[in-house]
């Protein structure tokens, strides 16, 4: 019986506590006279701009990389007017982006490397977070592999 009263008295402290007892008259008017806040329209979210620019334009700056750096990562990538140079701790590569002709949201490089190795890479093709914050190259690999690293960076 006494868990009963208990359950009882909790739903209704809810309930009134919910209902905002006592702050409103019943013609919807506040306590002070003012009409009240709520009109039954909802409030839209708001919008998140579209980005400005072309992928190429957006992506142009200096990005860093966001994994632990090894001797085969790009730690700091550096794209201007569509051209790429990224280095690393053992590897320093330099590049052209092409834009995809049926997308203007794609991009693909390949990159050239001193050394003439250019760490698994191939083909890379670029993609960028909604709100350019980060950037993605996410590379094809070596002809006949299982496909190769993910270049992953934030703005410097």
């Amino acid at each position: 019986m006494r868990k009963a009263r208990w359950t009882a008295i909790a739903m209704l402290s809810v309930v009134v506590m919910a209902a905002g007892c006592g702050n409103e008259n019943t013609d919807g008017k506040a306590a002070d006279g003012t009409a009240s806040g709520t009109t039954g329209a909802t409030e839209k979210p708001a919008r998140v701009a579209a980005p400005q620019g072309t992928l190429l334009e957006r992506a142009s700056g200096t990005w860093k990389y966001i994994a632990t750096p090894s001797d085969t990562t790009l730690d700091t990538l550096t794209i201007k007017d569509g051209k790429a140079k990224a280095e690393g701790a053992k590897l320093s590569c330099t590049g052209t982006f092409v834009p995809v002709k049926d997308d203007k949201e794609s991009a693909t490089i390949t990159y050239t490397c001193q050394g003439g190795k250019d760490g698994g890479r191939g083909l890379g093709h670029l993609k960028m977070k909604p709100d350019d914050s980060a950037l993605v190259i996410d590379f094809d690999g070596p002809a006949g592999g299982w496909g190769g690293p993910v270049d992953s960076y934030r703005r410097a």
